[in-house]
């Protein structure tokens, strides 16, 4: 049973700072909760390290304790981490949220802003190596290299299928609202495969897999509709993941 709220000390507690945008503009447009989630406490975390202009490391959203509890799967011993990853690429495909990739050798970390005209502009600042980082993304006290970063499914289509359009990036948010992203990823593969390089195929890819089922294709030439590997599919488990299909409310039963 959920512990009812006590109420909002205003006097005393710390405000976080959300742009009145995110609820006229942002928030009408959401419909999955992880986005929301993962939105609402990168505006916290942000507040937490100085304001809307201070970077926050994937790992301190995945390491987030509030967050991990939002978002973990009441009855499921999976941990949230998948949830809150599929937060942040929705976020970030729409828009809401930059996304960087600070590089010193080997060492690769995950960094995220809230998008405003200053930090695009810090970002693409900090790529070209006109301006250095903030020292909050240094690594072992080193300057690294910054690179801007997008979702992988936006990366993955414009390097296999073609210009990634306003139009596109759209039905790609819509995807990734809908489909696990594995799913998308798969379904690009196939189209390159097959040769059959637009949107409208990979939609028909996802949607057969949604009403179907996905599964490995057979040495027999049979589709994919194999019901035990269904069954172990941890994608298929996640009830929130699917907004059709004709195994929607077997996955929101498990």
């Amino acid at each position: 049973m959920s512990k009812r709220f006590g109420g909002f000390l205003v006097a005393t507690e710390p405000a976080v700072e959300v742009p009145s945008t995110f609820f006229t503009d942002v928030l009408p447009q959401l419909t999955d909760l992880r986005e929301v989630q993962v939105t609402l406490a990168i505006f916290r975390l942000a507040a937490e390290a100085g304001g809307v202009e201070a970077p926050v490391s994937r790992d301190a959203i995945l390491r987030d304790r509030p967050l991990r509890t939002a978002l973990r799967v009441v009855g499921s011993p999976r941990e949230p981490d998948r949830r809150i990853t599929a937060g942040l690429d929705l976020a970030v495909a729409r828009g809401t949220l930059l996304c960087f990739l600070t590089e010193r050798g080997a060492d690769r970390r995950t960094w995220y802003y809230v998008n405003t005209p200053a930090n695009q502009a810090l970002i693409a600042a900090m790529g070209r190596g006109a301006v250095a980082p903030p020292v909050a993304v240094w690594q072992d006290n080193q300057v690294p290299a910054v690179v801007p970063e997008r979702p992988n499914v936006f990366r993955l289509y414009e390097q296999n299928i073609g210009l990634l359009t306003p139009l596109i990036a759209d039905h790609l948010v819509d995807a990734l609202e809908t489909y696990p992203v594995a799913w998308i990823e798969e379904a690009i593969a196939e189209a390159v495969a097959y040769n059959r390089r637009s949107w409208r195929y990979i939609q028909r890819i996802l949607e057969k897999w949604a009403s179907d089922g996905r599964g490995p294709a057979s040495d027999t030439g049979k589709d994919r509709s194999n019901e035990t590997h269904r069954r172990r599919d941890p994608d298929h488990l996640d009830p929130d993941q699917y907004k059709h299909g004709r195994y929607l409310d077997k996955a929101r039963h498990r």
